[in-house]
């Protein structure tokens, strides 16, 4: 198994922070490189909402949009307003993926802070799929602090 952290602080409050997030800002925080695909119904919902113990929903990971690049199935999803969510998932690469983001007062804003687990079906593919996600995660937290200001200091 891979553990990697990515860490922002952002000029918004966590509630108004929560209140947004969806499928659509998650995809904003992917693009333009990265689409996920959902079933329509689950779309629009926050991702407050997406209580779940056992699969939720199987999405294609699109590069620039249109290349299918895996195949993710999101599995147990766990939110609390005070903390955050949990999300254990599988994937055509991976054999295990845990996502936790955790969203902290902090003064005006909120820390935002993505912890990802994962342990992939090829061993082998570890450290590119590190250097990947390195990438990916490190764009999202740049694209969180375009969309909502990083805070001061």
């Amino acid at each position: 198994m891979t553990a990697l952290t990515f860490s922002s602080t952002l000029s918004i409050s966590p509630t108004v922070f929560w209140a947004q997030q969806s499928l659509a800002t998650v995809n904003y925080e992917l693009g333009p490189w990265i689409h996920m695909t959902a079933p329509k119904k689950w779309r629009a919902v926050r991702l407050a909402d997406w209580q779940g113990g056992d699969a939720l929903f199987a999405s294609w990971v699109l590069f620039l949009g249109v290349l299918p690049v895996d195949r993710h199935r999101f599995g147990s999803f766990t939110f609390k307003p005070e903390s955050g969510f949990a999300e254990n998932s599988s994937s055509w690469t991976n054999r295990t993926w845990q996502h936790v983001r955790t969203v902290q007062a902090a003064g005006a804003g909120c820390t935002v802070r993505d912890s990802i687990v994962f342990s992939p079906r090829m061993v082998w593919m570890a450290p590119l799929l590190r250097l990947i996600y390195s990438f990916v995660f490190s764009h999202r937290h740049r694209r969180l602090a375009v969309r909502y200001g990083a805070a001061a200091g």
